[in-house]
């Protein structure tokens, strides 16, 4: 049986691990990113090294840093700690760069890195990946170096916690003593989480389920029952590097992860500051943003998927002094202020928030933005067909119909309901997004789109 291979794209490196991820692998990735380290800062280059709470993390964490030690580095250890905590200890600790070994919401077994280069502390774009790459297919690791390292674990946790206390309102949110049920999914959201619940006096009620990582609604079960039982007035699940964020009402019903971003910038779009205010969403996110944009006199801006994508397009608004928000509708808010980064830890604040400033509860909250009937599916690449000709497949289904190719192919109907399909960035998968005011529309389309796709 053929190995499968790497997954390298804008989201970082994935793979198999003992398969395509091995330590060998993984000293290959901290050469070839001290190779981009190298040429972009003068020795000694404070590195930032992050993880989640997969069992191989240990061993890729080890051959990374083998990798790196012969470029001349300093190691900065930060341990378990979130993705965009990472991102946010670049800046606190006067990095030049960072790696988080994580392969996000992929399932066991999973594992893999995200790299993020100063002075930007974004993850790396299509070129950076791309040059990454070549460095990889080249490396020949010098004799192992011992780098010198610290440990900067529990400081970058409580900058992360504080800066996301200084953009909510803290004393509103104390005042309301709300009862939150917490399910990290034993990630590395667990310990910023608990803290940011604790400093707006919140009583959290921690959930400790084994499911997979991603937070999507079939796998928040344990998490739902829990907000029932314990009388929660919100429940939320992350995935295991705590960058995405779903929540459950306090009827205990997981909404689905599109709800997260479009009730946390809905909430923004009504702060005084947020007058001419840009909201950044990729192809992939629920169209009842753009409707609760339009509400509130914002305007939309599309990318392509890719957290970079979405990162470059808010620091390029932000530095025109727009007020710039957005994110993905996979529950990843990015709130620059904070992080240019999905952040789990922000939105949760920003939730509570919502709770603290309304009468509403979160199921009442989600009931009054627009209702739509989304569906996603994905299926495996075939083997020997060209995705192009998938794409050609699907628009002479679809004939008369706006057609548009910013990410893979999107066909919109006249009444606004629409699909899409793309390559993932993390697996070698089609994604299928379909959407519509119609349920039995959606469903129609989602099966129709899998038989073209497959046939």
């Amino acid at each position: 049986m053929a190995l499968r291979p790497l997954v390298v794209s804008y989201s970082g490196v994935r793979g198999i691990v003992g398969e395509s991820l091995t330590a060998e692998t993984a000293e290959k990735f901290g050469d070839a990113f001290g190779q981009m380290i190298r040429q972009r800062h003068a020795a000694p280059a404070r590195v930032l090294i992050g993880r989640d709470t997969r069992p191989s993390g240990p061993m890729l964490r080890e051959g990374l840093i083998r990798g790196l030690a012969g470029h001349g580095v300093h190691i900065i250890e930060l341990g378990v700690v979130p993705t965009p905590t990472v991102q946010i200890g670049l800046s606190a600790l006067s990095a030049h760069a960072g790696a988080v070994i994580t392969a996000s919401h992929n399932p066991q077994p999973w594992n893999g890195f995200k790299f993020f280069l100063a002075p930007e502390n974004t993850v790396l774009d299509g070129a950076q990946i791309s040059e990454l790459f070549r460095h990889f297919e080249r490396s020949t690791p010098a004799p192992h170096a011992t780098p010198t390292t610290e440990a900067r674990h529990d400081e970058v946790i409580a900058e992360h916690v504080q800066r996301v206390l200084r953009h909510v309102d803290v004393e509103a949110i104390r005042a309301r003593r709300l009862r939150v049920a917490i399910d990290p999914g034993r990630g590395a959201g667990e310990e910023p989480a608990l803290a940011l619940l604790r400093a707006l006096g919140a009583d959290p009620v921690l959930v400790t389920s084994s499911r997979e990582s991603e937070p999507v609604p079939e796998q928040l079960g344990e998490l739902m029952a829990t907000v029932c039982a314990a009388r929660c007035d919100v429940g939320f699940a992350q995935d295991l590097d705590a960058d995405r964020l779903a929540l459950v009402t306090e009827q205990g019903l997981a909404p689905g992860e599109d709800c997260t971003l479009v009730l946390v910038v809905d909430h923004l779009l009504q702060r005084p500051e947020a007058s001419n205010a840009v909201v950044v969403k990729n192809v992939a996110t629920t169209i009842a943003l753009d409707e609760v944009v339009r509400r509130r006199g914002g305007t939309i801006v599309e990318t392509r998927v890719g957290e970079i994508n979405l990162s470059r397009a808010l620091m390029q608004h932000v530095a025109q002094g727009r007020y710039a928000i957005g994110g993905e509708g996979n529950g990843g808010i990015i709130f620059p202020p904070v992080c240019v980064g999905r952040d789990s830890v922000t939105g949760m604040a920003l939730v509570l928030e919502v709770l603290a400033r309304g009468t509403q509860t979160i199921g009442e909250r989600l009931r009054a933005l627009p209702s739509l009937h989304t569906r996603k599916a994905r299926v495996a690449i075939p083997i020997g067909i060209a995705i192009a000709d998938l794409y050609q497949r699907l628009e002479s289904a679809f004939p008369h119909h706006a057609i548009d190719h910013l990410d893979g192919v999107r066909v919109r109907l006249a009444d606004g309901s629409w699909f899409g399909v793309r390559p993932s960035n993390t697996e070698p998968v089609l994604r299928i997004m379909a959407e519509s005011r119609s349920a039995p529309w959606t469903e129609r389309t989602i099966a129709q789109v899998e038989a073209l796709l497959t046939c």
